[in-house]
């Protein structure tokens, strides 16, 4: 063998010891940050009850199905916690690391699919970190336009109750 067969088969070597490697420090990395995730939501529920939240569900998961061109595609959608405060049922997205930021747009979008599927009052965002309770809600359009709807619609029955009962009495 010449230099250049020992520098060809270093060169091989040295890159499946690096990719082997690699992905072991990637497991590794995968599993503290589960690992991390898993304390933070142990410790959660603890926060959560000292809030005054009671747990009423932990890992649900709600079935969806997405239609693309007519061809149906199940999937789900898995929230944290479900609780109850006050009446009012809330969606509970824990976080820890950097990205616990509602207004970043990852964030957001998780939160107002948890929004749309599960229906909640609201969505509580929790920073296991810092500790801290953000409390998200979601509104479009323009609500005016129903409370017109409201008040024509009381507006007109009393009307029809009026008259009613002038020609029937």
């Amino acid at each position: 063998m010449i230099f250049t067969d020992f520098l060809i088969l270093g060169i091989i070597l040295g890159g499946l010891l690096f990719y082997f490697l690699d992905k072991k420090i990637n497991r590794l990395k995968i599993k503290k940050r589960l690992s991390k995730a898993k304390k933070a939501e142990k410790n959660a529920i603890k926060f959560l009850e000292e809030k005054g939240y009671s747990v009423v569900a932990i890992q649900e998961k709600q079935p969806i199905v997405v239609y693309i061109d007519d061809k149906p595609y199940p999937s789900h959608v898995q929230v944290d916690f479900i609780v109850k405060k006050g009446g009012k049922r809330y969606v509970v997205e824990v976080k820890t690391g950097q990205k616990t930021r509602a207004t970043t747009a990852p964030v957001r979008r998780q939160l107002l699919e948890y929004f749309l599927v599960f229906k909640p009052h609201g969505i509580l965002l929790l920073d296991m970190e810092n500790g801290t309770l953000k409390k998200i809600e979601f509104q479009w359009g323009n609500n005016l336009s129903l409370w017109t709807k409201y008040l024509v619609t009381i507006f007109l029955g009393l009307l029809v109750g009026i008259i009613s009962w002038w020609f029937f009495r």
